[in-house]
């Protein structure tokens, strides 16, 4: 079943010891493209402004033939028609235009022709004297699609008709819902170019042809070619694959068709709300009925889990570092770095800055040491350096002295008075991480993420739930609720939410001989779990990437998620997808990337 969206580098440090967030030096304003993955889409914008068909002709060898497509789309016209400074006879254009598809041809490249999209004369007057025209505009347009038309059946090829789903649409018009900008939609007497919502329609027309021809599950590498339209001009991300044009909104809808599975409840777990406790019930006994009941529903929630599990110390909203180590990779710059995460605790950690990264995403990870994330250590949990070569800032972080000598977390202020949870207190430096990577200028602070597997999925999942500014994440197979008939859901552990002082428990599933000590065992008493914590996420979107810990019946507790969600109106906010092992593999890393390209990137 195919699903549509119809609705979303580097600068080097300065050297020095204690470097600020914002102490930075520029080497490369490019962003770099990210690496081309195998086995998935490349969706390229090369459309340029001011273009008629000569001009892409000339450019064809170096934007596109050089990026070695599987898929070509054309869209090409409108500045031989219409543009004083580019007009061509229709002879001309028809001879350019087929000396691109014959080219195309040659390399055994699929094209896929577009015709143009209608334009609004009235506003066109604003910026041209119509007296230089042999005949009106739209009339010039029409006349070019009718020669895109014959070209695309002289040649055996496929056409998608954008004219006619525009004036389907009526537009242009010269109001604001036209899908051609003018003064009332844009301000500007454009009359040329789509709107945002144009964009958007012209996305989801190819879209609809790539499902109805086969091609959604091929993944495809696809340059769009073309001109000011194909560019985007006047609409964010112009130029790019980002943003508002239509390249941009066609790979927001391949990515949804490929998460819609895992963001869908099977029929058997819908409503199923298990024996877990009701988070909408006050505790004073009164049902939440509305968002407004549901935020200071929240709060209560909050405060009451802080309140166990101890309170956190006042958290560093202006984070300093110290640069140990540079490292230029082919994507990106890898910076080993030093900060004090916890009040008089300091981590090591690396940051991956992709070339000529501004107001970029970024994505925390976090596991037993920060190695991993970046690819040197197990395989499949290299989560930090995939998504930067995707584009993303990521942290890499870890608990590696602690892991070191096998008592696993953070424990404030001593591992022998312990005040805070330690699970807790590895949120709260995650959340120190987060005001790191928000002060960066390369980063988007809206729009930081955070991730790990196993226990780093624990620690993930805590940070994200307890830390609101955490704008997604995905929770790598922690074991989402609490469950003692299995041995890698040990939430009971000292380093997790059993501290008690040493000596500690024998480690394992506790029984009578063994019980569970501190806080846990009082949790369990008191009928809390964890999915009181998941519906702290809502409206923020959050994947379980399950395994052997979280098969499919976890949609059970997740169900109050969903009921979070519904609050807010929002849907598509709670996810999950299912292997057999505990261990993460190529696919189900895939929907992680996805997931937080599709929520956090432009």
């Amino acid at each position: 079943m195919h699903f549509k969206f119809l609705f979303a580098w580097i600068l080097l440090f300065s050297g020095g010891n204690a470097t600020s967030a914002s102490d930075l030096a520029v080497k490369d304003s490019i962003l770099r493209e990210s690496a081309p993955e195998e086995g998935s889409w490349r969706i390229i914008n090369k459309g340029a402004g001011g273009n008629n068909s000569l001009d892409l002709l000339a450019r064809l060898d170096r934007d596109v033939l050089s990026e070695n497509p599987d898929m070509v789309f054309i869209l090409a016209g409108m500045h031989d028609m219409i543009n004083l400074h580019k007009f061509l006879d229709y002879g001309t254009f028809r001879k350019s235009y087929q000396k691109i598809i014959n080219k195309l041809k040659d390399e055994g490249i699929e094209t896929v022709l577009m015709s143009l999209t209608p334009v609004d004369t009235n506003a066109i007057s604003g910026r041209y004297e119509l007296s230089f025209f042999d005949s009106p505009p739209l009339t010039r347009i029409q006349r070019a699609n009718e020669i895109i038309a014959d070209l695309a059946k002289v040649n055996g090829l496929p056409m998608i008709d954008l004219y006619q789903e525009f004036v389907s649409r009526k537009s242009p018009n010269p109001g604001k819902s036209s899908l051609i900008r003018n003064l009332a939609n844009s301000g500007k007497a454009d009359g040329v170019h789509p709107t945002s919502e144009g964009n958007r329609i012209i996305a989801e027309q190819i879209f609809n042809f790539l499902v109805a021809k086969g091609k959604i599950r091929e993944k495809k590498s696809m340059v769009f070619f073309g001109d000011s339209i194909t560019f985007g001009q006047g609409v964010k991300g112009s130029g790019t694959s980002q943003g508002q044009t239509f390249p941009a909104y066609l790979k927001k809808m391949v990515q949804w068709d490929e998460l819609a599975p895992y963001f869908s409840i099977p029929y058997v777990y819908e409503e199923v709300e298990g024996n877990f406790s009701d988070p909408f019930v006050f505790d004073d006994g009164h049902v939440v009925t509305d968002l407004a009941d549901w935020k200071e529903r929240r709060k209560e929630i909050l405060q009451k889990w802080h309140g166990m599990m101890g309170k956190w110390p006042e958290m560093n909203t202006q984070p300093t570092f110290e640069i140990l180590d540079t490292k230029e990779k082919e994507y990106f710059v890898q910076k080993k770095i030093r900060f004090e995460w916890v009040p008089g605790q300091w981590t090591e950690g690396y940051l991956l800055l992709p070339y000529g990264a501004k107001n970029r995403p970024a994505v925390v990870t976090v596991y037993y040491e920060p190695e991993t994330a970046i690819g040197e250590g197990k395989p499949n949990r290299d989560f930090a350096l995939q998504l930067a070569k995707r584009g993303f800032v990521t942290l890499s972080l870890g608990t590696t002295a602690t892991t070191e000598n096998q008592t696993y977390s953070i424990y404030y202020p001593h591992i022998d008075s312990a005040t805070v949870q330690p699970l807790s207190m590895l949120a709260y430096a995650a959340g120190n991480a987060w005001h790191l990577l928000a002060s960066l200028p390369e980063v988007d602070k809206e729009k930081i993420g955070i991730t790990g597997h196993s226990y780093g999925g624990k620690w993930a999942m805590f940070a994200s739930c307890l830390f609101e500014k955490y704008a997604a994440a995905a929770w790598s197979d922690p074991g989402i609720v609490f469950d003692e008939t299995r041995t890698d859901i040990n939430y009971w552990e000292p380093w997790y939410l059993g501290y008690h002082p040493r000596p500690w428990r024998n480690r394992g599933i506790p029984t009578e001989e063994n019980p569970a000590k501190g806080l846990y065992p009082e949790l369990v008493k008191n009928g809390m779990n964890l999915h009181e914590l998941h519906v702290l996420m809502a409206p923020r979107p959050f994947l379980v990437s399950g395994g052997s810990e979280d098969s499919q019946d976890r949609w059970v507790p997740l169900n109050y998620s969903l009921r979070a969600n519904n609050f807010f109106g929002v849907t598509n906010r709670v996810g999950m997808s299912n292997r057999p092992d505990h261990s993460p593999n190529p696919e189900s890393n895939e929907i992680i990337y996805s997931f937080f390209e599709y929520y956090l990137a432009p």
